[in-house]
């Protein structure tokens, strides 16, 4: 059985075996660092068609037990529900396969980063046009970004000073186009 895991990095999703669990491994594509979780195991909800449903009504089974146990599951992995969803799964899981709760505080970690680099890295509309007609505020701006550490910043600083430079151009033709004898 493999396990699946995504990068944090770029998003591609490896499998790797079970031996591979609670290791990490560099991704293949962008060389990031990714930590293998332990394997999750499906849960039974319900008896399967063959199984003998006429057994002796004095057959003491342990169903507390046996709703924390998987059959496919390695003996001694104890199962517990997921806070967000419900579903039971491995008690050393790092993450939900169901609903993608991470548990792990340096995949949660990784995960917010990567999240926050993906959103903070390129400009929207609203941040162009205040780079480009107001380019003393997106210069502003651009500064605190990069004190912040969001990609953006460079970008909106160079835009803004970019900007500013072709106003300034655009301001010396037109005042020689009005004037032509000042200079």
């Amino acid at each position: 059985m493999t396990i699946q895991v995504s990068c944090p990095a770029c998003g591609k999703t490896l499998k790797a075996k079970d031996s591979a669990a609670g290791k990490q491994a560099k991704c293949p594509d962008c060389g990031g660092i990714i930590s293998i979780p332990e394997a999750v195991y499906d849960a039974i909800d319900e008896p399967s068609a063959d199984v003998d449903e006429g057994f002796d009504a004095d057959f003491d089974f342990d169903y507390a037990a046996a709703e924390h146990q998987s059959p496919t599951a390695p003996a001694g992995s104890q199962r517990r529900p997921c806070p967000q969803c419900g579903e039971m799964i491995v008690s050393s899981a790092a993450k939900c396969r169901f609903c993608g709760e991470i548990f792990d505080s340096r995949l949660k970690q990784q995960q917010s980063r990567a999240t926050a680099s993906d959103a903070d890295s390129n400009l929207s509309g609203g941040e162009w046009a205040v780079g480009i007609i107001c380019s003393g505020i997106g210069c502003i701006c651009g500064i605190v970004w990069m004190i912040q550490g969001k990609p953006k910043g460079l970008k909106m600083l160079g835009v803004s000073l970019a900007a500013a430079f072709f106003w300034n151009i655009i301001n010396v033709v037109i005042q020689l186009a009005a004037n032509p004898n000042q200079f």
